[in-house]
C-alpha cells in the first residue's frame, strides 16, 4: 500500500488531534530525566522526517509555483484560463486540478509574494544546523543544550510531525468541504507547538545566553512564519470556497491582519524577541506587496468588492508591518 493511499482527511486530522493530545504526555517523559542522546534522536528523526514529507511533491503551493513558472498566474493578468464555472470546485472537486489555487489568488486578501517563501530557506538551514549542532557539540554547546532540551524536545518534535501532516493536506484532494480546513488546523497546530518552544527556550536558564539566541534564532523565525502562514492558509481555504461572500473574505482579510500585527507586537515585546517580531513583519510586508500583484476575480460583482477591500488591506499590512519593525527595535533600545 502506497502512502499516497494513507492520506486520508479523516485520519490525518485524526493523527493531528492525538499528536496535540499527546504532546503534555510527552512533555512529561522528556523532561523527567530523559537522557540527552535520546533528546537528540527525538530531535534529529522529527526534523528528518519533515524533510522527507517536504520534499514529496504534489502541494498546492508546489503546483502554484510550477503554474506561474508556465506563465498560467501571471499577476499583472486576469485569470482567463479558469473561470469559476470551470473550476473543479464547482464540478463537486472531483478533479486535482490547480484551479483551486487559482481561485484562491483571485480572491483572498493575504496572499504574499512569491519573494516571502525565501524565508524557508534560513529556517530549514538553520534548524539544521541546530540539530547537528546537538550531535557535534563543544562544551560549552553542550552545557546550554543540556539546560535547552529537556524542555523543548517535545513542542520541537510536535511541530516536527504537525508540518508533516499539514504537507500531507495542503493538497488537491482535500479541497470540498471541511477537508480544506485541515490544513489550516496542521498548520495551526504546527505555530502553537512552536509557541511553546519558543516560551520554554527564552524562559531556559542558559549561562551563555548569546548562544542560546542563537540556538533559538531558526526556531523562532519558524514559529513566526507558521503563525502568518496559519492565516495566509485559512484565508486561502475560505477563497477557495465558491460559496463564500466578498464580504465575508473581506472580513475575515481584514482582521487577520490585524491578528497577524497583534501577534507580532504582542509576542515580540512580552518575550523580547526581536527575532519573531521581524519575521512577522517580512510577512505583512509581503501580503501587502501581494495586494499589489493580484488577479482580479472573474465576477465583476465580486470584483468591485474585492479590488476595494485589497487597497485597505495593503495599507493595513503595511503598517502591520511598520509597527512591528518598530516592536522588535524596541528590544535592542
Amino acid at each position: 500500500m502506497s502512502l499516497s493511499a494513507l492520506n486520508s482527511p479523516s485520519l490525518v486530522a485524526a493523527c493531528g488531534v492525538a499528536t496535540l493530545a499527546g504532546l503534555p504526555l510527552l512533555d512529561a517523559a522528556v523532561s523527567s530525566g530523559a537522557s540527552l542522546a535520546i533528546l537528540k534522536g527525538l530531535n534529529l528523526a522529527a526534523f528528518a522526517s519533515n524533510a522527507v514529507a517536504v520534499s514529496v511533491p504534489g502541494r498546492l503551493d508546489g503546483q502554484q509555483d510550477s503554474e506561474m513558472r508556465e506563465g498560467n498566474l501571471n499577476p499583472s493578468k486576469p485569470n482567463t484560463t479558469n473561470t469559476k464555472e470551470d473550476s473543479p470546485l464547482v464540478r463537486g472537486g472531483k478533479e486535482e486540478s490547480t484551479s483551486a489555487y487559482s481561485l484562491n489568488r483571485s480572491r483572498t486578501l493575504i496572499n504574499p509574494s512569491g519573494w516571502a517563501f525565501a524565508i524557508w530557506g534560513p529556517i530549514y538551514l538553520g534548524e539544521a544546523a541546530f540539530v547537528t549542532s546537538q550531535m557535534l557539540a563543544s562544551d560549552t554547546t553542550l552545557t546550554a543544550l543540556s539546560a535547552l532540551l529537556p524542555h523543548i524536545t517535545a513542542p520541537f518534535v510536535a511541530a516536527n510531525i504537525l508540518q508533516s501532516f499539514w504537507c500531507a493536506s495542503f493538497r488537491p484532494s482535500y479541497g470540498e468541504g471541511w477537508k480544506r480546513y485541515v490544513s489550516v488546523a496542521m498548520l495551526g497546530g504546527t505555530a502553537y507547538s512552536l509557541s511553546l518552544v519558543h516560551s520554554a527556550g527564552c524562559a531556559a536558564l542558559v549561562a551563555d545566553q548569546t548562544l542560546q539566541s542563537y540556538l533559538l534564532l531558526p526556531l523562532t523565525m519558524h514559529f513566526g512564519w507558521t503563525s502568518a502562514a496559519t492565516l495566509v492558509n485559512l484565508n486561502g481555504s475560505l477563497a477557495s470556497d465558491v460559496n463564500a461572500s466578498p464580504r465575508s473574505l473581506t472580513a475575515l482579510g481584514h482582521s487577520s491582519a490585524l491578528a497577524a500585527t497583534l501577534l507580532g507586537v504582542g509576542v515580540t515585546i512580552a518575550h523580547a524577541s526581536p527575532a519573531y517580531g521581524l519575521t512577522l513583519a517580512w510577512a505583512l510586508a509581503a501580503c501587502a506587496d501581494g495586494m499589489t500583484k493580484r488577479i482580479p476575480a472573474d465576477s465583476s460583482e465580486e470584483e468591485a468588492v474585492l479590488s476595494k477591500a485589497a487597497k485597505v488591506q495593503k495599507n493595513l499590512c503595511f503598517a502591520g508591518s511598520f509597527v512591528c519593525v518598530v516592536a522588535a527595535a524596541s528590544c535592542w533600545v
